[in-house]
């Protein structure tokens, strides 16, 4: 079933395993009328948990629906807009209407047989609200520093703004270190995340703040294989090649979770220097040549990588276990 999803409707198509369009039609976008495409839903002739439900990303506009889908225990995929966008360009679609749209999601679930999530636990969605406000004060402070640093005609600012501007800095940084706090406790109170955090904090480059953006950016999400992982951070290479001719330099996709390229960013750069057993790796990519930045992206990928395996086999790191190529 594809689910277009607007501020004050959403419509719905549900297709047959074969294509053929099975139920559509249109419902507000509020709790009561939720309740009543629910009861519909179970009172068809079609079961519910056979369905798998496919909606894009809208941020608070679905945020009510999926939390009834998940509520009731039914499989829920969360779509990356772009997706649908350049699967709607390559079926040709020559109209758009959110009632074609929702034909469209569902013809996309059909064929791709997207990743379901699961419903988070309320922990873990104040964690992931605790991560990204945090984050947020973090940016209002370094943007605050920069304004307070000299311009390059070096005019110096009046005291009065000077005071105010480090009167600022002051108070965000006691935000950030309650908001740090309240993280840590957070963390500390449920087992599950106690427990991957130390795990994940096992990691060279990877302390306690690291470990609750992962952990927060990761809940919900099941993910088969570390390339997969890898995959939906945008930390994939990609090329531009063509018969005989090259477009540029390999890079970075960068075409998934730009929140978890940040997280590792700087725990790449601890990983290079302190983390031993990657040390012969890097040397490999050092003697082909390749800029600082590509190596922080290739490491920033192998620390996923290991993140994914000590989340998956419950173990804490082994420098033992970390594959190192002959040839990279």
């Amino acid at each position: 079933m594809g689910i277009d999803l607007a501020k004050a409707t959403f419509d719905f198509c549900l297709l047959s395993r074969d294509g053929a369009v099975l139920w559509r039609g249109r419902f507000t976008n509020d709790a009561s009328a939720i309740r009543q495409f629910l009861a519909q839903l179970e009172g068809g002739r079609w079961k519910p948990s056979l369905i798998h439900f496919a909606l894009e990303s809208s941020g608070v506009y679905g945020k009510a629906l999926i939390g009834a889908l998940h509520q009731v225990a039914l499989a829920v995929s969360v779509l990356n807009p772009a997706q649908v966008k350049y699967f709607a360009f390559s079926v040709l679609r020559r109209t758009k209407n959110d009632r074609v749209d929702a034909e469209l999601i569902a013809r996309f679930c059909r064929e791709r047989k997207p990743l379901a999530t699961r419903p988070l636990r309320p922990v873990e969605e104040q964690l992931k609200l605790l991560v990204h406000e945090r984050e947020s004060r973090v940016g209002e402070q370094n943007r605050e520093r920069s304004r307070a640093k000299k311009d390059p005609f070096q005019i110096s600012l009046p005291a009065l703004i000077s005071h105010q501007g480090q009167y600022r800095l002051n108070q965000l940084q006691k935000e950030i270190t309650q908001l740090d706090e309240a993280i840590n406790e957070l963390i500390a109170s449920d087992e599950c995340l106690k427990t991957q955090s130390k795990l994940l904090c096992s990691i060279p480059g990877i302390a306690e703040t690291t470990a609750a953006k992962l952990l927060s950016e990761l809940a919900g999400k099941e993910f088969q294989s570390a390339r997969r992982l890898a995959a939906y951070a945008g930390l994939t290479p990609s090329e531009f090649l063509s018969g005989v001719s090259s477009y540029g330099k390999t890079h970075l996709s960068k075409i998934g979770n730009a929140f978890l390229r940040k997280a590792l960013y700087l725990p790449a750069a601890v990983a290079r220097r302190w983390c031993k057993p990657l040390r012969p790796w890097v040397t490999l990519l050092e003697k082909r040549k390749l800029t600082d930045l590509a190596i922080r992206g290739a490491i920033m990928r192998k620390l996923l990588h290991i993140a994914f395996g000590v989340l998956k086999h419950q173990t804490p790191f082994d420098p033992s276990l970390v594959f190192m190529p002959k040839t990279v």
